[in-house]
């Protein structure tokens, strides 16, 4: 998979989001995906902006915000918005899912 388009949120998008970014940076190299895009941003943000992009990955108890979008963009809610473990492994399955 190439030039993926992808969102990191969380609710203020100041803190975990960034966080997030630099963990997906990592994990994409790991997984040999190009980023076309990479942005964070506040939950609010991702609800009105997810369908400019591919994939939209966020703390699991704010997917519900971004329903709107699903058809249109992918969402992954995270247990653990940091964890390069679990955002690996479900990065996987949509790679495995979306090719």
């Amino acid at each position: 998979m190439s030039g993926l388009r992808v969102l990191v949120c969380c609710p203020n998008g100041a803190g975990v989001s960034l966080m997030m970014e630099s963990v997906l940076r990592r994990v994409a190299a790991e997984l040999g995906l190009e980023l076309a895009r990479l942005d964070h941003g506040s939950i609010c943000q991702g609800a009105k902006t997810a369908g400019a992009y591919d994939l939209v990955l966020c703390p699991a108890e704010l997917v519900s915000h971004l329903r709107d979008w699903e058809g249109q963009a992918d969402i992954i809610g995270l247990n653990n918005p940091l964890s390069r473990r679990e955002m690996r492994e479900l990065l996987a399955v949509y790679c495995r899912n979306t090719n």
